[in-house]
């Protein structure tokens, strides 16, 4: 294991490129143990701390996973179709199962803010509704959705029991469906999220906001949907 210190390129990139070559071509394959710090240290004659960085920036990217007292170990990094994540379109199998934990679930005032997306008043009622979506039985999601109250009446906790919201306006409602504005963005990891998704304080998340719209071109719902970013290879697939 050699590496080149004539190089501008950090040393702890090299040591990084080679760790995740390993990965990526297969030569070290999900559970693989990599060696201790220490002993990786020697072998490409660097310090612990160079090591620590390469390591800690392929826990980071999804390749690596720390256990405690146990070592460091690689995980297969999947790919996910992100309109399933944040269940973009409206799955319509009656015996679909959809796992959510339900964290809240009330009707307040907008207030400016939620106005503007949803283009209402800021005196008009909107259901808040906070989720946590279930991947493998390991919290994947937290999912932030605003509803007129107007517009979905008497909407309750049974209602979007284990069910996507988009079955809920379609199918109770009887809302015809029309189009879903997506924004992309990242967001940092606070203590709320952090114990919600299992994630380090300061952790970068992947952060979608959702706007649908009806056939008359209502804003009948904004959410916004916080996911662990490190955990897949996100990707969104366009029929043509």
């Amino acid at each position: 294991m050699k590496i080149d210190k004539s190089l501008t390129t950090p040393l702890y990139n090299q040591i990084k490129a080679y760790l995740q070559e390993k990965i990526d071509s297969g030569k070290w394959e999900a559970g693989y143990r990599l060696a201790a710090e220490r002993e990786l240290a020697e072998q490409f004659n660097v310090s612990t701390i160079t090591i620590k960085r390469a390591i800690h920036e392929l826990v980071h990217d999804g390749y690596l996973h720390r256990q405690s007292g146990k070592g460091t170990f690689v995980i297969k990094k999947e790919e996910q179709d992100i309109s399933k994540m944040v269940s973009l379109h409206n799955e319509r199998e009656e015996s679909a199962k959809h796992p959510h934990k339900l964290l809240s679930f009330k009707k307040v005032s907008a207030g400016s803010k939620l106005a503007k997306h949803l283009d209402i008043k800021p005196s008009d009622q909107v259901y808040k509704i906070i989720r946590l979506k279930i991947e493998d039985g390991s919290p994947a999601v937290i999912e932030y959705s605003f509803v007129p109250s107007i517009t979905f009446p008497e909407l309750s906790v049974e209602d979007i029991d284990d069910n996507l919201l988009y079955n809920i306006f379609t199918k109770k409602y009887g809302v015809e469906l029309d189009k879903a504005k997506i924004y992309f963005s990242t967001a940092l990891a606070y203590e709320y999220e952090k114990e919600l998704l299992n994630v380090p304080k300061g952790e970068q998340l992947f952060v979608l906001e959702r706007y649908t719209n009806s056939k008359q071109q209502d804003i009948i719902e904004y959410s916004k949907f916080i996911l662990k970013e490190n955990q897949a290879k996100y990707y969104l697939e366009v029929q043509l």
